[in-house]
C-alpha cells in the first residue's frame, strides 16, 4: 500500500508532487530503486551503492553522476522524513 492509498483509506489529504518534466526519469529511477528496499528493525534503510548497482546491471540505465549524486540526495531525504514521522507516531501512541 503506498502512501496516498494509505491515506486515503483514513480520509487524509496528500499534497500534489509537483517536479519537472526533466526530473521525471530522476523520480521514476528513485521509485523503482525503492521498491525494492526493506524496511529494517529500526525503520527504513537507505538504499547502499551496492543495491544501485545491482540495479543499474538489472535495468541497463547509464547513469550520470550528477544524477548518482541527486538520487543519493533524495534517499536520504526520504529515509529522514520516515524516520521523522516514526517518532511522531510513536510520540502520538506514548501519550
Amino acid at each position: 500500500m503506498t502512501r496516498r492509498e494509505r491515506n486515503e483509506a483514513f480520509e487524509i489529504d496528500s499534497p500534489e508532487v509537483e517536479f519537472p518534466d526533466e526530473g521525471s526519469v530522476l523520480w521514476e529511477w528513485f521509485w523503482d530503486i525503492r521498491s525494492s528496499q526493506n524496511s529494517g528493525f529500526n525503520g527504513v534503510m537507505r538504499v547502499s551503492n551496492i543495491e544501485v548497482a545491482y540495479w543499474l546491471q538489472i535495468t541497463g540505465n547509464i547513469v550520470r553522476r550528477e544524477e548518482a549524486a541527486i538520487l543519493r540526495t533524495m534517499d536520504v531525504r526520504y529515509c529522514s522524513e520516515i524516520d521523522r514521522e516514526a517518532e511522531s507516531i510513536r510520540e502520538r501512541e506514548s501519550s
